[in-house]
């Protein structure tokens, strides 16, 4: 069954209005009396050679033929319909089953994890089968076989992981949730680990600037995450996870029709690591104590008359607790017997979404978004407190239509987004509220498949910094051939940094917080950030010996003209924030080949090269922390009686590493990490009557950071520090695991 996306996809295909055309929708009727679109149906006149085919969501245009008055439609496995035309400008054809063809298998290949050939901005999609390569218990963790999102630990004691694209940190990336804002402010370091894996039903990474219709916020790329969905997810799904580190999680899906035009899904999660692990002996827990809670109820309405809708609301909470395993919170805390740290998180949402398609005008609609949310933080870091309260609101109505026909499709709008925060770090405190309304307008030309220009720009106005800002961005795509696809992009993003909520692993640390440079007169000090982002992808579709593949090259550029800075190098006992003052930029080049050698081995090779430059105090210098150039295999082998095979290899680059020559000698370190490689792979065993098992090992070699902690026996001087992590803690991780589905 097609999903309400394609559907509502449909709409933005759009119809037009005049005389010389005739435009239309093919769908065909589910057993549950559901509208689904066919695509690639073929539409002609007949007697004539004057056709088309629908697209991916079953819309169509044609000329009109004034001598002819009879349109075929047909498609394999449906009877075949004949239309008389007069005087209709866009019709809506449903097709009907033949009954005698009850099984159509193709078979044909294409990566779990790859570009939408038709997409006019570069969007790599990943897809459930992408993510049951490996473990995936959360979000963090679900781009192990992507070779576009870098994935990492921000310190050695709190066992944060974070990401980053274009060679820049994630709260560069707009991360989304169905297209709403997701993971920001406060949950910008931690809010990965609130999404389990298998709640996802598919990843769209964008990479560079996104659509103006999500905002303003997009400076590196955007990850939007489509959770699973009760019209089309199965009727009950449980994951068991297990590993050496006493890590467990269990997490269980159900979905349930109600009526004929209601369903709802409950989307549950609990995890707990109750052991104390210190593999390298430094007196440090490799990862904190935790445990975690997470639940979603969604409802979704579908109208008979043009209205779809849903709504719903999602709890968390999350204890982590860490810190010197001799660490006693009742006999220690706010003492410097032994150094601990905890981080509590708590988190509501509730959000809705509410479309309207016009009576017989299917291209035209409009949809409204709506959310809220309330995040606290309740963290201590050995004798630092550090406590946060966000609520935010979010509101967008979006209008779609069309000029004159479908090639001239158009999107337009409002926003709003209130932030509200309540920080405080020890004796400093950061309160500030933030409205931002705003509105938009995205113009979009199509010339069939071979040409596509989406020109969009949006006008905000912020309350905090009393301005209005303008964000213009350009894609485009051409194809010269049928097999290449090139795409390009510009545009501006702009962002409020929340320069501690993102930086938390400093706090880890003995180093002195300080703010140096400041330019504004609200928030921490320090204007907005704003970038300009510059994008050009080729990708290639080919056969070799029989067999397809993909092979794709990107190139991406980052100029920022304000940011707030971190400057770790000016003294290693330091952490000092300030505006920027000279350059700082990004350059990504990336390379990278999807191909099938033999049937049912999936090979996927990937380099990227990297230069990421900022000026600090010392003059420019590579940004600390991250890789020059990073390389990546991925080989994924599935047999005939359903055994799969997985295995990754990730090699990363040297890193420049903060100086710490100042520091007493034996707490200094190298200028440079040394590269090194990573392993990790997984086999899966699915039986029948829908159950699964995994068993699966990441860092096969067994490769860790030698002391990872500056000065882990005296965690109280002022040159203790973990938050110089360049590679990993643990070493190797073996874990298993099952799932069960019922259809």
């Amino acid at each position: 069954m097609k999903k309400v996306l394609l559907i509502l996809t449909s709409l933005v295909y759009l119809t037009g209005n005049g005389q010389d055309q005739l435009t239309g929708l093919v769908v065909s009727e589910e057993p549950d009396g559901q509208e689904v679109p066919v695509p690639g149906a073929v539409v002609v006149w007949s007697g004539t050679n004057t056709g088309t085919i629908t697209g991916t969501n079953g819309a169509f245009l044609i000329p009109r033929r004034p001598d002819i008055t009879e349109l075929i439609v047909s498609f394999v496995g449906y009877k075949t319909d004949t239309l008389t035309i007069t005087d209709q400008s866009n019709i809506k054809v449903k097709l009907k089953t033949d009954g005698l063809l009850e099984e159509v298998v193709v078979e044909g290949w294409k990566p779990t994890s790859g570009l939408n050939y038709l997409e006019g901005i570069n969007t790599i999609e990943m897809d459930e089968d992408e993510l049951f390569k490996a473990a995936c218990c959360n979000l963090s963790e679900s781009f192990e076989t992507n070779p576009s999102v870098d994935v990492s630990f921000t310190d050695a004691i709190t066992g944060t992981r974070q990401i980053e694209m274009l060679g820049l940190s994630g709260a560069n990336v707009m991360t989304s949730v169905e297209n709403m804002p997701g993971i920001r402010g406060l949950a910008t370091n931690y809010g990965f680990s609130y999404i389990p894996g298998t709640w996802i039903q598919s990843i769209q990474v964008t990479k560079g600037v996104g659509s103006v219709i999500n905002g303003y916020e997009s400076i590196a790329g955007q990850i939007n995450v489509e959770l699973k969905k009760p019209f089309e997810s199965e009727k009950l799904f449980i994951n068991g996870y297990y590993n050496q580190s006493g890590r467990t999680e269990l997490n269980l899906n159900t979905s349930q029709r109600v009526g004929k035009n209601w369903a709802t899904t409950m989307l549950l999660h609990g995890s707990l690591r109750p052991i104390e692990n210190d593999v390298n002996d430094d007196g440090f827990m490799d990862f904190p104590i935790s445990n975690q809670l997470n639940m979603i109820n969604r409802w979704v309405y579908r109208g008979e008359k043009g209205w779809l809708g849903q709504f719903g609301v999602k709890l968390l909470r999350d204890r982590k607790q860490g810190g010197e395993t001799d660490f006693e919170e009742s006999v220690d805390r706010n003492t410097t017997n032994n150094y601990g740290l905890e981080i509590n998180s708590e988190r509501y949402e509730a959000w809705g979404k509410l479309g309207y398609v016009f009576p017989g005008k299917p291209y035209k609609s409009v949809g409204m978004q709506f959310s809220a949310t309330r995040q606290e933080l309740d963290n201590y870091f050995g004798l630092v407190d550090y406590t946060a309260r966000q609520k935010s609101l979010y509101g967008n109505v979006i209008y779609q239509s069309v000029f004159s026909n479908t090639r001239h499709k158009f999107k337009t709008g409002l926003s709003y987004l209130l932030d509200t925060y309540d920080e405080s770090l020890d004796e400093l405190e950061f309160d500030r509220t933030e409205h931002v309304t705003g509105t938009f307008f995205e113009y979009t030309f199509e010339e069939q498949e071979k040409f596509t220009l989406i020109a969009g720009i949006r006008a905000d106005y912020n309350s905090l910094f009393e301005e209005l800002f303008f964000i213009p961005r350009l894609h485009l795509r051409y194809s010269p051939i049928e097999s290449t696809v090139v795409r390009a992009s510009a545009g501006k993003g702009r962002r409020t940094a929340n320069v501690i909520a993102e930086n938390t692993s400093i706090l880890a640390s003995s180093r002195r917080l300080l703010f140096d440079n400041q330019t504004a007169n609200v928030g921490y000090g320090f204007q907005q950030d704003e970038a300009w982002n510059f994008g050009l992808n080729v990708s290639h579709d080919f056969r070799l010996n029989y067999r397809d593949g993909i092979v794709s090259f990107d190139v991406y550029h980052t100029d920022f003209s304000e940011q707030v800075v971190l400057d770790l190098d000016r003294d290693p006992q330091e952490a000092v924030f300030t505006g920027l003052e000279g350059d700082s930029y990004s350059t990504s080049v990336q390379l990278q080949l999807d191909y099938q050698p033999v049937k049912r081995l999936d090979v996927r090779l990937a380099y990227r090269w990297l230069d990421v430059k900022v000026d600090y105090t010392q003059g420019l210098l590579r940004k600390p922390l991250v890789p020059k150039d990073r390389a990546f295999i991925n080989l994924a082998y599935e047999t005939k009686n359903a055994w799969d095979f997985d295995w990754t290899l990730q090699w990363t680059g040297v890193q420049r590493i903060p100086q710490t020559l100042s520091n007493l000698e034996e707490f200094q370190r190298e200028g440079e990490s040394p590269d090194f490689a990573l392993m990790n792979a997984q086999v899966t065993k699915t039986l029948k009557k829908g159950w699964a098992f995994y068993v699966g090992m990441e860092n096969l070699a067994n490769y860790r950071q030698d002391d990872p902690i500056i000065s882990a026996d005296q965690p109280f001087s002022p040159y203790f520090d973990s938050s110089l992590i360049w590679g990993p803690v643990f070493g190797r991780m073996t874990y298993v695991g099952f799932r069960y589905k019922m259809e």
